[in-house]
């Protein structure tokens, strides 16, 4: 077996150097197809395998360890760095060789080189094989591109994802294009998908980013983009209500009912339990409300006064219990709106506590 030793330095109080092998490649190549051509299309594309070699390694059954493939093409005379490359899967044992196989299929018309490499460093290093493969991609006669798509909108966000949906177009639509834009720079593309949906998993919380989509055909006609739509990634705001029944004998006091907790973390300014700062209206003798917006997943701790601590909410009657203070989480829901209904069975220093 052929292993070389590379030394990697890690941090020890001691400043110590270990070293980690790899296995050496003897010989790796494209095996075959030689050349070939086809008509420009989504359902075209050249299937090739490459061989590789390790001496003592390749020649066991199955797939290497750590062993990797990829098939790549560009321009005729391209230089192979430069090239679009993608991974390939071991297809069979070829003698004392590992075989691998891979497609491509270049989205315009023209002549392209193709060829494989290999690593057995993560891609870290890699070895090229000699023979270059020649590829003629002809012109579709269909020019023509399908329907620029509609209904382009966000389905969904948070600080780590943005969903975005939009209407199926006809005809030989072959799948959309999704395109990214932030910070005034131009729109590039994220990925071409089949669905009429995609996430972005891509995106940092904070930062506004602009979407397009444009619809592909069979022939790789792109059509126009689609009207944009943005979105800041992150948590979602929502509406949250509160509604209260409270005793039948809170109007004789001729007191307000209050709410009081953890208030500021909820948007427009709450203080932070303040008995007497955040009234709730009232809609009948025995029932007030409020409403608030904040954002999902905020977690609140509270209780209901008559406007100070002198008259807090109790335990029923007789006994009149301390509470402990009540807790939530904002949830988002389908819509965006949560209701919370609560009931006060007595108050502090109120008949009959």
């Amino acid at each position: 077996m052929s292993t070389e030793w590379v030394a990697e330095p890690i941090r020890t109080m001691a400043n110590e150097v270990t070293a980690l092998p790899h296995l050496v490649i003897g010989w790796g190549d494209l095996q075959w197809p030689p050349s070939g051509s086809f008509t420009l299309s989504t359902s075209g594309g050249l299937t090739a395998y490459g061989q590789v070699w390790i001496d003592g390694v390749t020649s066991q059954p199955g797939p290497t360890p750590s062993l990797d493939a990829q098939l790549g093409f560009g321009p005729a005379g391209s230089a192979a760095s430069t090239w679009t490359w993608s991974e390939a899967s071991f297809n069979t044992d070829a003698g004392n060789n590992d075989e691998f196989v891979a497609s491509i299929n270049p989205q315009q018309a023209g002549s392209y080189d193709y060829g494989y490499r290999f690593s057995t460093t993560g891609g870290r290093d890699w070895t090229y094989g000699a023979t270059i493969g020649h590829l003629t991609v002809n012109p579709s006669g269909d020019t023509t591109p399908a329907a620029v798509p509609t209904g382009l909108h966000v389905s969904a966000f948070g600080p780590a994802s943005i969903s975005l949906g939009w209407d199926a177009v006809g005809g030989d639509a072959y799948g959309y294009e999704v395109l990214r834009s932030s910070g005034g720079s131009a729109y590039s593309v994220l990925e071409l998908v089949t669905d009429t949906s995609y996430t972005d998993a891509t995106v940092a919380q904070g930062q506004t980013y602009s979407y397009v989509v444009r619809s592909v055909d069979t022939s790789w006609n792109r059509s126009a983009n689609s009207a944009p739509v943005s979105q800041v990634a992150d948590v979602r705001q929502m509406s949250l209500t509160f509604t209260v029944t409270v005793p039948a004998t809170t109007d004789a006091t001729g007191r307000s009912v209050h709410i009081a907790g953890t208030l500021d973390r909820l948007d427009g300014g709450n203080p932070q339990w303040d008995p007497g700062a955040t009234t709730m209206t009232r809609v009948d003798a025995t029932h007030w409300t409020i409403t608030f917006t904040g954002k999902e997943g905020t977690q609140l701790e509270y209780k209901y006064t008559l406007g100070d601590w002198d008259h807090v909410e109790k335990g029923p009657p007789p006994g009149c219990a301390e509470l402990s203070n009540r807790t939530l989480t904002l949830t988002y829901g389908s819509g965006g709106t949560q209701a919370v209904n609560d009931t006060v069975d007595s108050w502090l220093n109120v008949a009959p506590c």
